[in-house]
């Protein structure tokens, strides 16, 4: 893994703060102010459009390779940095759909602005006002929390909940030890509940909802309703999360909607009011976040001390590393991404990027930017990213045989057992679709008669036949060097 190879350099970011990151307070912020007077306020369309050259936006192609490099060193999977609208640098697959684990909680707070607005969602009714309960169920002082608690993660509701990870758990306060709005706990029954709440109170599903408020209106290119799914645990809360898949390129069309203040293109989508509080820390004395420098809104994340607040940088953030960062002062939107489609039951090796390394990569990129942009400059077309896999196409009876439920049994050292694992084929129009356990559906793009891509994991499986052509296994090498093979099971 890249990061092994930054393991030391890490450790003395982390250990030194991200303070230490531009101790010289390298970015001239009042000159850039100065810059904004010059500002297009341009919006991509049906396409992105990009700098032909840096410097047309101000910045050095030098100090953006030494940027480069350092991304060339991490885990970094993809990288876009837009300026005053426009692409200044695309490293990486822009366009795959990587998972976005909690980057989810802010989308959705976007989706609560838009209903907010249209008074479908009160912020000021109780749990208990919304009939809301759980299983086990909710104490009568749990169920006094307010919508706009668990919009800040402050509802002092402490029940296991879908989609946690083990750190959440251990940290977990004991239930009842705190009052609804008395404290501050990163926590996921408060996010999947507001995903409840949405869908209970406004009549709309969260992903068909997205598509229809944000990725129609916002031209994005990648996004489709199949890339979310309904991650339910029932042992633990009958409150799913909804986790997405999207692209880098159309997660930063949600960061400039944010940096124009919820502004597209002459139309007012968010209110103003909305994104001020949704990116104004709601702390109060006492509240702390694992990373000291942020604060939390309404399932966004402020800045409020280090070298990026005199940036006014908000962030939406992900598990492994996952990040929308919006820095007003700038006038840019920064989106990293990470590929962490190992954090799965399928058991292939996950990526990681650690804050302080995604913080030296966006100094590196903020310190490569040297003079205000040129008045006219010149723009090109985004360049769409190599086909990955060549692809056939096959007719609909060799696509039916292959739909059933395939099982994959898988020893895991973690758990020190073995799991069952199902992948569930269907039929959706003329092409092949996937269930995989935690992770969602992904199309299959056929690459032969018995060989297949499953789309965004860009993993290759192939199935095995009997004697009459029909297949009996599905062959799957998820981890390099150790195939794993599923039987049909119906």
């Amino acid at each position: 893994m890249k990061h092994a190879a930054t393991w030391l350099l890490g450790l003395s970011i982390l250990a030194a703060g991200p303070a230490s990151l531009a101790r010289d307070d390298p970015y001239p912020v009042d000159q850039w102010r100065a810059w904004l007077g010059e500002s297009a306020d341009r919006y991509p369309g049906k396409t992105w459009l990009m700098y032909a050259a840096p410097e047309e936006a101000g910045w050095s192609s030098a100090g953006l390779r030494r940027a480069k490099r350092h991304f060339d060193a991490i885990d970094s999977a993809a990288v876009m940095v837009v300026h005053d609208g426009a692409v200044v640098v695309a490293w990486g697959d822009v366009d795959r759909r990587y998972m976005c684990h909690s980057v989810r909680k802010s989308l959705l707070s976007a989706l609560y602005g838009i209903h907010v607005a249209q008074g479908t969602i009160d912020l000021d009714k109780t749990l208990a006002e919304l009939g809301i309960d759980d299983d086990p169920p909710l104490s009568e002082a749990e169920k006094q929390a307010r919508v706009v608690d668990l919009l800040r993660s402050r509802s002092g509701v402490y029940h296991p909940a879908a989609y946690e990870t083990l750190q959440m758990k251990i940290l977990r306060p004991r239930r009842g030890s705190r009052k609804p709005g008395e404290f501050f706990y990163y926590n996921n029954w408060d996010f999947n509940t507001l995903g409840t709440i949405f869908e209970q109170e406004t009549g709309k599903r969260i992903f068909e909802e997205f598509q229809k408020q944000f990725a129609a209106t916002l031209d994005m290119e990648d996004y489709r309703t199949t890339d979310g799914y309904y991650h339910l645990t029932k042992k633990y809360s009958i409150h799913p999360a909804y986790p997405f898949r999207m692209s880098a390129r159309d997660l930063a069309r949600v960061g400039l909607l944010y940096l124009r203040q919820g502004k597209w293109q002459g139309r007012q989508i968010l209110t103003r009011q909305w994104v001020r509080d949704s990116i104004t820390s709601h702390f109060k004395p006492g509240d702390v976040s694992q990373n000291p420098d942020y604060g939390y809104g309404y399932l966004w994340w402020p800045i409020v001390k280090g070298p990026f607040h005199r940036l006014g940088m908000f962030s939406a953030r992900g598990h492994g590393g996952h990040s929308i960062d919006v820095l007003p002062q700038a006038n840019v939107v920064f989106v990293h991404r990470v590929n962490t489609f190992g954090d799965s039951k399928l058991g292939f090796e996950m990526d990681e990027v650690e804050d302080p390394d995604r913080f030296k990569l966006l100094d590196l990129v903020l310190r490569a930017r040297v003079a205000p942009p040129k008045p006219d400059p010149k723009l090109v077309p985004l360049p769409v990213s190599p086909k990955r896999a060549k692809t056939v196409v096959l007719d609909r009876d060799t696509l039916a045989k292959y739909v059933g439920r395939y099982e994959f049994v898988r020893f895991t050292l973690k758990k020190f057992r073995f799991e069952k694992l199902i992948f569930k084929i269907k039929k959706t129009g003329g092409e092949l679709m996937v269930e995989c356990p935690d992770m969602g559906r992904f199309l299959l793009r056929p690459m032969s008669k018995t060989r297949f891509m499953i789309e965004d994991l860009e993993l290759p499986i192939r199935f095995e036949l009997d004697d009459k052509g029909k297949p009996v296994r599905i062959i799957g090498e998820f981890v390099p060097g150790r195939p794993l093979a599923g039987r049909r099971v119906r």
